[in-house]
């Protein structure tokens, strides 16, 4: 059900207001408005509240952040992190954007120094291994090189798709130098080829200018390695990169050593920085005058006694907290808040799918809790699979405990079994006819009637029917409530003519059914009569049409027989595969392929079935939506 809510207001001294802010922030309750707007201008000239830290707490943020970047994660920080969070709740927000600034000062150079230089390294040590797979594909034409004072070795690499491009390179070297050049390839890898220059150190603008121009990936050495031998070349690399790695690792114990006194102060104060910054990112809200200040919202009736406990003993009657009167217009766009019990709160999942119900509006979602499990239950009717469902469902639960989608829909299976098993007792069903043909359960008799879904065919039409009426006078009967609850006249009308006709159409049936008395033909039409002018009424021609949408969604609810005995049957077909195949372990492994698959099935089908009865049949009788959710003015949990 929807919690009451109340409006309230919260004014005193403008010395008090950041106190006050912290302190509802603290308690997580109020759903805020706009205060400015509430008061006319005539009557007192309340101004919004600026937010003057907001830019500040996002800067220190930025450099924390920074900072974490460059820090490597601790182990399992979760707890310690925890536990000095809730140590800085005690602190004021200058006193944590202060503590704030004093880390960032010890750190923020030293960790990006260190970050600067291990960057640089690792660079390097790139640099250096493709220098070194670029001069071991090459040494051996070493001796093909010329080496000549005052002459210049460049490398470059070409794609082999792109090879032509070397013809058309060395025709403009040729140019450059008046064919004063050595030029020499071989193949790198199979993808790539390596080109070697040699060229009068005068032409190196103009050369190395072409290859910029070219596009090509030119290998430019250290200028250490100019003129030594390739063997050289690849000892002082490997000297090089070896120096390189260990200063890294060096790097790496420092930052570690850092991360170990640091980090989790860290994330406590950018936890709390958050915190600061979501708290006056909403500071727009707030009204002051130039002595007083004025907050304003809405509070679920629940809380509201332990929000004036708590303001009073923290502020000693100098902050008023006081209840408005609000208008009915008004309260039909209170904020809507699920207060539900543990069974049905499961089933607000699937309010997700609609809009959120108007704060005037009934909540479904207990009428959701009890028919969809019910729904479920009789479709797959199956003592085997309800187990099965709700071993999976306990086992989704376990797995996946911090997914709240997770969570919900294991729960409403796990509710959803419970039924299943209990009309798979009434059907004899355990994975299918297994059951019976093992002597271990029968179908049970009520009322006369042997409960086997493959004979009962026709009781179990009447009885889904019967709940589709139950179903939809049910969802007809809320819409009277809502549409009194609104004072809309209109859909009163309707909803009535709507019950009182098809309850009229079903006397009629029965009477021409000869199983109730004549005497309510009479009835029957009369109430027919009255219904239609209702309809008339509210709805006009078209409430007329919607009666028949009506009539086809009560027939509807024979997909609850009609599903349920394709389960039986495709669960009956896995039995038969057992024993009708030759040998023993394909049998085996057909039916429980089978078997699986109509689980699966039996998972998703039913709920899918259940679902479209509940927002097409029954809530288009009385469920409008558009409500505006209750967001707490708190703290709110972040995941990393």
């Amino acid at each position: 059900m929807l919690q009451k809510m109340r409006r309230i207001q919260v004014v005193g001294a403008k010395k008090d207001f950041q106190a006050v802010v912290d302190v509802l922030y603290r308690i997580g309750t109020v759903h805020l408005e706009d205060a400015s707007s509430l008061v006319h201008a005539d009557e007192l000239d309340i101004k919004k509240v600026g937010p003057e830290k907001e830019s500040d707490v996002s800067s220190i943020l930025v450099k924390i952040d920074s900072i974490f970047f460059t820090l490597p994660a601790i182990k399992d920080p979760e707890k310690q992190v925890s536990t000095a969070v809730k140590s800085l709740a005690s602190q004021t927000h200058n006193e944590i954007i202060s503590r704030a600034n004093q880390v960032i000062q010890a750190l923020e150079w030293t960790a990006k120094d260190l970050a600067l230089k291990k960057s640089d390294l690792e660079y390097t040590i790139t640099a250096l291994n493709r220098y070194e797979k670029v001069i071991d594909k090459i040494q051996h034409i070493e001796h093909e090189i010329p080496v000549l004072e005052g002459f210049e070795v460049s490398v470059i690499i070409i794609q082999k798709e792109f090879e032509k491009v070397l013809d058309i390179i060395r025709e403009e070297i040729k140019n450059i130098t008046g064919d004063q050049f050595e030029f020499i390839h071989t193949d790198v890898d199979e993808e790539s080829i390596a080109a070697i220059i040699v060229f009068n150190k005068k032409y190196s603008d103009q050369v190395h200018s072409l290859f910029f121009s070219a596009n090509v990936n030119e290998v430019r050495l250290p200028q250490e390695y100019m003129g030594k031998k390739f063997t050289d070349m690849l000892l002082m690399i490997d000297d090089r990169r070896r120096a390189s790695s260990e200063e890294i690792v060096s790097i790496n114990k420092t930052l570690e050593t850092l991360s170990a006194r640091w980090y989790v102060e860290l994330s406590a104060l950018r936890s709390a920085l958050e915190d600061i910054r979501e708290e006056i990112s909403t500071f727009s809200k707030f009204g002051e005058t130039e002595y007083a200040f004025m907050i304003t919202g809405w509070v679920p009736q629940k809380y509201l006694k332990k929000m004036k406990e708590k303001l009073a003993s923290e502020f000693a009657g100098r902050v008023v907290l006081e209840e408005l009167e609000v208008t009915p217009e008004e309260l039909e766009n209170a904020p809507v808040f699920y207060d539900n019990p543990w069974f049905v709160k499961p089933f607000e999942f699937f309010m997700q799918l609609v809009r959120l119900p108007k704060y005037m509006e009934i909540d479904p979602s207990p009428m959701m809790a009890f028919f969809f499990p019910l729904f479920f239950g009789l479709m797959v009717g199956d003592i085997g699979y309800g187990l099965v469902i709700l071993a999976l469902a306990v086992l989704a639960k376990a797995k996946f405990p911090k997914l709240g989608w997770v969570k919900d829909i294991a729960n409403i299976m796990i509710i959803s079994s419970i039924p299943t098993i209990i009309f798979g007792f009434i059907f004899g069903e355990f994975f299918g006819d297994l059951g019976e043909s093992m002597g271990w359960l029968h179908p049970l008799s009520i009322g006369g009637i042997v409960w086997n879904r493959m004979d009962a065919i026709i009781p179990l039409l009447l009885i889904v029917i019967a709940i589709g009426v139950v179903h939809v006078f049910l969802g007809l009967i809320i819409g009277m409530v809502n549409a009194i609850t609104i004072k809309n006249r209109k859909h009163l009308y309707e909803k009535v003519g709507m019950f009182g006709a098809i309850l009229a159409l079903i006397l009629l049936l029965g009477v021409a059914a000869s199983v109730l008395p004549g005497i309510l033909l009479y009835v029957g039409f009369a109430l027919l009569a009255a219904g239609m002018v209702f309809l008339l009424l509210g709805g006009g021609v078209f409430g007329a049409i919607e009666l028949m949408s009506a009539v086809g969604n009560i027939l509807s609810y024979a997909r609850l027989m009609a599903i349920g005995m394709a389960s039986v049957v495709l669960a009956m077909v896995a039995n038969k595969m057992y024993g009708t195949l030759g040998v023993l372990i394909i049998g085996l492994s057909v039916a429980v392929l089978l078997h699986a698959m109509n689980i699966v099935l039996a998972m998703f089908s039913p709920s899918i079935h259940s679902l479209r009865l509940h927002m097409v049949e029954f809530f288009s009788k009385f469920y409008e939506g558009g409500g505006q959710p209750y967001i707490p003015f708190k703290h709110t949990e972040k995941i990393r």
